[in-house]
């Protein structure tokens, strides 16, 4: 016994070195419904993230309104990734224009640059810039170009095991061929936080604002969201829901998503 004990402890401190090393991960923070985090891709890493949607308005008879995602994320540079979505929806409220009587199909392809100002450093918080591209449409209409420029703010409030950080996004987009009577231009805010309970899961809470057209009030979500990361590099899984305040917002939405990590993206 003695001699096979010996030999095994020999046989383990020669593979010892050549043994792959897993290091200890990095505690999951995903960043809640509605908000673009501050810190990018890095360089050499992809991210690729399909998610589904159910929102449900207030009024009218016909208030179901499905919907689908993907995005894609590249890190280019030190602090620069690009980001690529395609959405699509069918129901009452797919853009443009919004009908109450009929099931619409309606979709947004959007293309943006995030750029990182500032790393987090000690009271100063993380701060960046997304600027995008969008053209959205509809069943029954052409496509509409806008342009969206957001500002990006996030800040680590606990640190530790189970760290809290707290994420502002506040931006404008524009309306390149806006119809007579329509509003152009329109405002957006959000604010989150993001709890991490465990290593691999984190709990996100968000507040999403976003002006709407004219004669309707500014459309306001307070969603909350769980998001977990399957073994040590993922997929993370989320789901979510969320209920709207005023007669302009939804009634409720839920989601849920699967994100895939590529290269250096990969924890």
């Amino acid at each position: 016994m003695k001699f096979l004990l010996r030999h095994a402890l020999m046989l383990l401190v020669i593979a010892l070195p050549i043994l792959p090393a897993h290091g200890e991960t990095e505690a999951l923070m995903e960043d809640p419904f509605g908000i673009i985090g501050a810190a990018p891709t890095p360089v050499g890493g992809q991210t690729l993230a399909l998610g589904f949607g159910y929102t449900r308005a207030r009024e009218g008879a016909n208030r179901d309104l499905y919907g689908g995602a993907l995005e894609a994320e590249a890190g280019l540079v030190r602090g620069l990734d690009v980001r690529f979505a395609q959405t699509a929806e069918y129901g009452p409220a797919a853009p443009y224009p919004a009908d109450d009587a009929k099931r619409l199909w309606g979709g947004l392809s959007q293309l943006g640059l995030r750029w990182q100002i500032l790393e987090e450093d000690g009271w100063r918080p993380a701060l960046g810039v997304f600027g995008a591209l969008r053209s959205s449409y509809g069943e029954t209409s052409g496509p509409s170009q806008s342009g969206q420029i957001v500002g990006l703010l996030s800040k680590t409030l606990i640190e530790g095991a189970r760290p809290l950080a707290l994420s502002f996004n506040a931006g404008w987009s524009e309306l390149f061929n806006a119809a007579p009577g329509e509003r152009a231009g329109r405002y957006e805010f959000a604010a989150g936080l993001t709890q991490n309970l465990a290593q691999n899961t984190s709990l996100g809470v968000s507040y999403f604002r976003n002006q709407q057209d004219r004669g309707e009030k500014d459309q306001n979500i307070i969603a909350v969201g769980i998001w977990h990361r399957l073994g040590s590099a993922g997929p993370i899984m989320a789901a979510g829901a969320g209920a709207g305040i005023g007669d302009d917002s939804p009634s409720f939405l839920v989601f849920a998503s699967l994100k895939w990590l590529f290269g250096a993206a990969a924890p």
